[in-house]
């Protein structure tokens, strides 16, 4: 049956065999039973006329003609032949806008694709895809990034050409993970060049943001950062023992053969013998038993907050009391303890500020940008 044929067969599916006369499409036999099939609303039956169309029975399954059914129900049904698209009760404007903004607009056909894309990667949201505060949310979001795309300089915008191509091949890898791509596409009414669009104007809009953070900004933020200590910038060479709470079996071990075990090695450690050596018989970490405990020029903001803040605050080269974790008992020594360089956090300042010229954009730049939000109903 080639498409144009298939493209008819549309309707409810009441899902029972009947029998009855069998009708041929041009090209290839296939068999259509017709019946004189009852439709029954309310308790009244009611009939289409010929111009409404026949029910008809095709692989088991039986339609019937969806504009009877939906005009008996009160709803009118209309075909556009340019996108392809049957409406059933009121026929949407997809050019209706339905926001304005400094530079431009926002069209309900528009937005309609955009929140398709971003339920189509945030499934989890599809649930609120009726909530009109939800909506509005992901409009402004929408004009936000639009504004932020351009904004970008041109020679900027050129150079994220393989960004977005690869952007392309994930967003493709994640889609078929996720299923049958053109279905899933489908769904949404959403077209490879509509994604294309949706990755260009999110790459571009991050862009934008990133490209206002200068060397300047960031070295500014690294002064402000060391003059408030900000623990982030610490960095220590550390040496640690470890004991579990639970023993090599997982059984907890008691707090009586904790402070034995301990107190074994305060004691060898108080009467001289080498750290390194004793680390790599009793330490039961793993990750620096056999380097002697040893964890070297390390960001402290790595630990869990006990130990980190014996490392920061522990006098250097001494031995301090056991220090108590989720993961057990350590025994540490500080070794040294200084300030990571600029360029070493460069990217996490980066992305600090980043963050915080986003939320800044987004909660006082944005809301004097758009001059009007005008959502239809539900």
């Amino acid at each position: 049956m080639n498409d144009k044929v298939k493209g008819l067969v549309l309707g409810l599916t009441i899902g029972v065999m009947l029998t009855g006369s069998i009708a041929y499409a041009s090209g290839s036999q296939i068999e259509v039973y017709f019946k004189n099939i009852k439709y029954m609303f309310d308790g009244y039956e009611k009939n289409p006329t010929l111009e409404q169309g026949e029910g008809f029975i095709y692989n088991g399954t039986t339609y019937v003609p969806l504009r009877y059914i939906s005009e008996t129900l009160g709803k009118e049904v209309q075909w556009d032949g340019d996108t392809e698209t049957i409406w059933v009760g009121k026929k949407a404007d997809l050019n209706a806008v339905v926001a304005t903004y400094q530079g431009g607009q926002v069209t309900r056909g528009a937005f309609e694709k955009y929140l398709a894309i971003t339920l189509l990667l945030n499934p989890d949201n599809a649930k609120y895809e009726n909530d009109e505060a939800f909506k509005s949310y992901m409009l402004k979001q929408m004009i936000g990034q639009h504004i932020l795309a351009s904004r970008l300089a041109p020679e900027v915008k050129a150079s994220l050409a393989a960004t977005i191509e690869q952007n392309m091949v994930d967003l493709n890898n994640y889609l078929q993970s996720k299923g049958d791509t053109k279905a899933l596409l489908t769904k949404g009414n959403v077209v490879d060049a509509d994604l294309r669009s949706y990755v260009d104007m999110v790459i571009s809009a991050q862009k934008a943001l990133e490209a206002s953070v200068t060397e300047e900004d960031l070295k500014a933020l690294y002064a402000t950062e060391l003059s408030n200590k900000n623990e982030n910038l610490i960095s220590a060479s550390v040496r640690h023992i470890l004991i579990n709470a639970n023993d090599e079996k997982g059984v907890a071990r008691t707090k009586e053969a904790l402070d034995l075990k301990l107190k074994e090695i305060q004691d060898k450690l108080k009467s001289g013998e080498d750290f390194v050596a004793l680390a790599k018989q009793y330490s039961e970490d793993p990750g620096s038993k056999e380097n002697g405990g040893l964890y070297a020029d390390a960001s402290v903001v790595q630990w869990v907050d006990g130990f980190k803040q014996a490392v920061i605050s522990q006098e250097l080269n001494k031995v301090g009391e056991p220090v108590q974790t989720e993961f057990g008992y350590h025994i540490i020594r500080v070794e040294s303890r200084g300030t990571l360089s600029f360029d070493s956090v460069k990217e996490g300042l980066k992305q600090s500020l980043v963050s915080e010229r986003t939320k800044q954009y987004n909660e006082k730049d944005l809301p004097a940008l758009i001059q009007s939000i005008t959502l239809p109903k539900p």
